[in-house]
């Protein structure tokens, strides 16, 4: 970038800061029946087999950032 140049992503980009509580969706995920887990897993794949993995949050954080 050349000296003087202005960035005009910010026209363009937006940023979620939406922080979702593990114990929410496990709770969420609990109440459903089989037949919309079977449609979320259909929809989304394997993403629910991450509620069960213990994640480093410290190291998650560090690693989103890139």
């Amino acid at each position: 970038m050349s000296e003087g140049y202005t960035s005009e992503l910010w026209d363009f980009t937006y940023i979620s800061v939406t922080q979702n509580n593990l114990q929410e969706l496990k709770e969420i995920w609990a109440q459903w029946d089989d037949e919309t887990k079977q449609l979320f897993y259909y929809n989304y794949g394997d993403l629910p087999y991450l509620l069960d993995i213990k994640v480093d949050e410290h190291f998650f954080r560090a690693l989103a950032q890139f």
